[in-house]
């Protein structure tokens, strides 16, 4: 089976090393030919959790090559900005069954593969791992955590993605089927919510927000506001769970910086319009006032360099 990774951000590049070693024709898509060339003659460079490194000679190509081969699997972890543009593309490289597991943060990334693929085909992916690239062809395990699949429009598991979980699996990969993920979804967009913007406005790596002058308080108006949006949506969120969460994340992952962080850092654009602001859209559907989500997203378009 060829399991391909599309992207080579942090989290692509630590879910090709793993797929890589259980999965000998995995092959890992990068955006650019550079990404590719580096990864091609220096092989990928992997640091664990515990420091140690090694290197992951890796199955590597870019993705406006026209020698792609037919994918019998695809982890997409480009960000949710992107996916419009490759969802065709993706059409024209898998195999007809192939599933698509989708590891955006943020709601609604589904919608842009409707159009070319079936329902059953689509799933989401959650996790609470932190990875920090370093470089083109250099990746690091920052934080441990879990992972959790399951289809994104409802309906049974494939072989193929039941195949994929169980030779995933491990002590070291912890990666778990969820028949219904909506619950976990929210409680990670909820954590998103809070550390990536407020990471991404005060510059700070996940371990040194709680320390922060203000966090509290902030951290309050934030979950009060997707929890009550979330119930609208039927989904029922403790703020007291998501306190303990956020405040475990950020212990477990300190020396990550978010990918919101990142993207400012590179100058890029954020993926807050999928993940405070749409709070803030559903918010406005349902009837529930979101100002600071409201506030958060405005902040951190002017930080990209857009009005608002």
């Amino acid at each position: 089976m060829r399991v391909a990774v599309w992207g080579g951000g942090s989290l692509g590049l630590l879910w090709a090393d793993r797929l890589a070693g259980r999965f000998p024709e995995t092959i890992l898509i990068t955006r650019t030919r550079a990404q590719r060339d580096e990864i091609e003659a220096r092989g990928l460079r992997v640091t664990g959790i515990d420091g140690a490194c090694y290197h992951r000679d890796l199955q590597v190509e870019w993705a406006g090559s026209e020698r792609l081969p037919r994918l019998d699997a695809v982890f997409i972890t480009v960000k949710q900005r992107i996916l419009p543009r490759i969802a065709p593309r993706l059409a024209e490289v898998c195999s007809p069954s192939a599933p698509l597991f989708l590891w955006q943060n943020g709601l609604g990334g589904e919608r842009f593969f409707l159009p070319y693929f079936s329902p059953g085909q689509i799933y989401r992916a959650v996790t609470t791992e932190g990875a920090l690239r370093k470089g083109p062809a250099d990746v690091c395990h920052t934080g441990s955590g879990e992972s959790w699949v399951g289809p994104a429009c409802g309906g049974d598991f494939s072989p193929v993605v039941e195949r994929l979980i169980q030779e995933l699996s491990s002590e070291s990969v912890p990666i778990h089927s969820a028949a219904d993920l909506r619950q976990r979804v929210w409680e990670k967009l909820a954590v998103n919510c809070v550390i990536n913007p407020l990471t991404a406005l005060w510059k700070l790596p996940n371990g040194a927000l709680p320390e922060r002058d203000g966090f509290s308080s902030r951290m309050e108006e934030i979950l009060g506001e997707v929890a009550q949006v979330a119930r609208m949506e039927g989904i029922p969120l403790s703020v007291v769970e998501l306190r303990k969460k956020i405040l475990s994340v950020c212990r477990r992952t300190a020396t990550n910086r978010s990918s919101m962080l990142q993207d400012l850092d590179r100058g890029e654009p954020t993926e807050v319009d999928f993940i405070n602001g749409a709070v803030v859209e559903i918010g406005r559907k349902r009837g529930v006032p979101t100002p600071h989500n409201e506030h958060l997203t405005r902040l951190i378009h002017q930080a990209e360099g857009g009005t608002d």
